[in-house]
């Protein structure tokens, strides 16, 4: 006879309880256990509640291996299961045997209808270390069946492939959004749906009245950030400033020599360069960037309102002045093929032509950012991540524990992306060094990023590995909270970044006006669609969870739970740094707070 103490913890959340019944079987070197109810008298599995059972198995079972948990309702339900069927969140069961100390074997997972669920006690292992058979066959179990449960599929050809919900009856809880998640989305979709309705904006398809109406759009919802946005919005040095710290803060680099197509002359930039230098000498002093869109040109574009709308594929050359001066544009040309009907924009020109040839520009960085920055980095590829350590990856794995264009424009512009997308570019220090901007200054997503990073640079070592695994945990965390967390911010004031033109790019200078300026922009209901779900985007739905904060305690050896303390320090640090330097800012650039950052993709 052998007894053991097994104690249960519930999770907390909604609808996390059951009342059906549980039972355990403990599996040893020595064999294993039939099955041993826990069972008190009343109610057990409370949401929230941790408690104790005592069981006692005939037999010894030897050094404990694995615990098999069992599910079934109680006995005056089963005749309506399923109907009755009652999901069950728990937490962890610690297992005391009648000598040694206690085991612990973390779960965090939902457990339905009448399921089972195995167990291991909780210290990471690799495949290596599994010197029993019997562990060496439940790693192998647990990895086919999340291989015929997660599959892949193409959604798209030249997509990354991602999961094949057909595979997945009934998707499995452990991935779905939770209750509060949900009903926290839809609230605030919906009560944004709501005031525009009521403003008799959601569904008016004609041009704007003016600028000024436009504010109407977020005077609701205002934020410092958005207020900032729509006093400098028309500045030049807000407009470069964006490049750096805005919603795609990874396009610009150093130009030491200039394109081919974009035949800027020394006459044109003269007056923004000043006296006693040219275009050649500030090349070769590195004081120049370039920001290309040329990977828009000739994308296919949407029809809204029943008008085909137009895009542009501009270039945008930009000067860093000598000392901390701010970053400023020089020159903007709005297509790859200069000529007579592709003339280059420059800052002397008159207000309105060179107004809309930046908000062309703006229009071209909500694409690329929303398409490729956004959906294709650190959504698509992140799912990539995600279904292959679901389908590779057992749960005792050290690495599972850390875990305007319109559709057919999208689609073709991340089919074109994902022929030249490479590994580097996903990596922040290499991306750094490769743009050559490691050292322009107030460059707040380069600063922040590179503290978050933190770790040194073929998969055949284990610093390459180090890296990788970053590179993931960086793509997902930090990099998601860059450039999704500031989309309302920086979009609420339309003109700034807008989701769509109506009109085609200008091909002369001289004609450019206030009206003309309202009839390129998007028309009022795109409008209100766009910033309503990029409000949405930009707010964590409940459930919060900052980079460092781990409630799932899957580790349960010492040296893993000494590495997360450290780390959870070193980011306290980071974001007293970072609070410290906004302090100073007239817009603080707040993305890269780690506070701020999601330990993933949350939406």
């Amino acid at each position: 006879m052998a007894e053991f103490r097994v104690r249960v913890s519930t999770g907390e959340a909604f609808g996390a309880g059951t009342w059906d019944k549980m039972s355990v079987i403990i599996v040893g070197t020595e064999g294993e256990t039939l099955p041993l109810p826990l069972d008190h008298f009343g109610k057990e599995f409370t949401a929230g509640a941790e408690e104790d059972f005592e069981v006692t198995c005939p037999q010894d079972v030897g050094r404990v291996l694995l615990l098999r948990v069992h599910k079934t309702p109680p006995a005056l339900l089963r005749p309506f299961w399923p109907l009755a069927s009652d999901a069950w969140f728990c937490r962890w069961f610690q297992l005391t045997p009648p000598r040694g100390a206690p085991l612990r074997f973390p779960c965090y997972q939902w457990l339905e209808d009448k399921g089972s669920l195995v167990l291991r006690e909780g210290t990471a292992k690799i495949s290596w270390e599994d010197h029993h058979p019997t562990l060496q066959q439940q790693r192998q179990e647990e990895l086919q069946a999340r291989r015929e449960m997660y599959s892949w599929k193409t959604y798209i050809p030249g997509w990354p492939h991602c999961l094949n919900e057909e595979t997945i009856k009934n998707l499995d809880l452990n991935i779905k959004y939770s209750l509060a998640k949900n009903i926290t989305f839809y609230l605030r979709g919906g009560s944004m749906l709501a005031d525009l309705k009521l403003k008799g904006l959601l569904d008016r398809k004609g041009l704007w009245k003016s600028l000024e109406e436009m504010r109407s759009v977020f005077n609701s919802r205002k934020t410092p950030a958005v207020e900032y946005v729509f006093e400098h919005w028309q500045e030049d040095a807000f407009f470069a400033y964006q490049f750096l710290n805005g919603l795609n803060p990874v396009l610009i680099r150093r130009c030491h020599h200039l394109p081919k197509n974009f035949p800027v002359t020394d006459a044109m930039v003269a007056p923004a360069l000043g006296p006693g230098t040219s275009l050649q000498a500030e090349l070769e002093k590195g004081s120049l960037f370039l920001v290309d869109h040329g990977i828009l040109s000739g994308i296919c574009t949407n029809v809204i309102n029943g008008r085909p709308q137009f895009s542009a594929a501009p270039m945008t050359l930009l000067y860093q002045r000598p000392g901390r001066g701010p970053l400023l544009p020089l020159a903007i040309q709005l297509s790859q093929t200069p000529g007579p009907d592709s003339p280059i924009f420059l800052p002397s020109d008159d207000k309105w032509d060179w107004l809309l040839a930046k908000t062309w520009v703006r229009n071209a960085e909500f694409s690329i950012h929303e398409a490729l920055t956004h959906l294709l980095q650190v959504h698509l590829v992140t799912e990539v991540f995600t279904l292959a350590t679901l389908r590779q990856l057992p749960h005792c794995h050290p690495l599972f524990k850390s875990t305007g264009l319109g559709t057919e424009g999208f689609s073709e512009l991340i089919q074109r992306y994902m022929e030249q997308l490479n590994y580097s570019v996903l990596c922040l220090p290499e991306d750094i060094r490769a743009r050559g901007v490691e050292d322009i200054p107030g460059y707040y997503y380069r600063d922040d990023g590179m503290q978050i990073w933190g770790v040194p640079s073929s998969l055949g070592t284990r610093e390459a590995l180090i890296q990788y695994i970053t590179m993931v945990i960086f793509t997902c965390s930090a990099k998601h909270s860059a450039v999704g967390t500031g989309q309302f911010d920086f979009s609420a004031w339309m003109p700034n970044l807008p989701p769509t033109m109506q009109l085609p790019p200008p091909t002369s200078k001289g004609q450019a006006s206030p009206e003309g300026f309202i009839a390129t922009l998007p028309p009022v209901n795109a409008t209100c669609d766009v910033i309503t779900a990029l409000w949405v985007l930009s707010k964590e739905p409940g459930d919060r969870r900052p980079l460092g904060t781990y409630p799932d305690e899957h580790f349960t050896e010492a040296a893993p739970c000494w590495s997360i303390a450290a780390f959870q320090s070193r980011l306290a640090q980071i974001s007293r740094d970072i609070q410290e330097r906004n302090q100073d800012l007239e817009l603080p650039y707040t993305y890269l707070d780690p506070p701020i950052i999601e330990n993933s993709v949350s939406i």
